[in-house]
């Protein structure tokens, strides 16, 4: 497995090990013993998915301490623009994002430390976003910041967007849980 830096403090762009034949393909998508050797979080406590149409964002979603998560994210159909949002204070890359294609065609996926915020744009039917996260869910505590509070150009004018989603805050009126270094 490739695991390769982003712009974004501790968010890395993971290149699976890939096999193609007659048959198909075979992808390695976990390899605890790369994610160790890179520092990254190998306890995933909830693993689920999300199906979209195109044209839909989720997001910016994250979790706040002491439930905030590390994230990793795959596409197994379709496609998606994918978007990390950095809201740690303290981290040099505060308030700056990044973002990616992920394709089932080009298996990529990417991790995101806690303190980021996630969001994407499906752009195929039935894009199947897949998550790994080292917390359980905590319904009560998901939080988010609004997707176009925060300088992201996303490619579309009109999205698809939850009403939930809608209504979180913009970046400028966040106040942000993550303080700590």
């Amino acid at each position: 497995m490739k695991i390769t830096e982003t712009g974004i403090n501790g968010c890395y762009v993971l290149s699976p090990f890939t096999q193609h034949d007659d048959r198909g393909h075979f992808i390695k998508w976990f390899s605890s013993k790369s994610y160790e050797a890179a520092g990254l979080c190998t306890e995933w406590m909830e693993v689920y998915g999300s199906i979209s149409k195109s044209g839909v964002i989720r997001g910016l979603h994250f979790q706040p301490p002491p439930v905030d998560h590390a994230k990793v994210v795959y596409c197994l159909a379709g496609k998606a623009f994918d978007v990390v949002f950095d809201l740690r204070c303290n981290s040099r890359s505060f308030g700056e994002h990044i973002q990616l294609e992920l394709n089932a065609d080009k298996p990529t996926a990417v991790y995101i430390p806690p303190g980021c915020a996630h969001g994407f744009l499906s752009l195929a039917d039935e894009t199947l976003i897949f998550y790994q996260v080292s917390s359980n869910h905590a319904p009560t505590l998901e939080a988010g910041v609004r997707w176009d509070s925060v300088g992201i150009n996303w490619p579309i004018k009109t999205p698809i967007i939850s009403k939930r989603d809608a209504n979180l805050p913009k970046f400028v009126d966040f106040d942000s849980p993550f303080r700590e270094s």
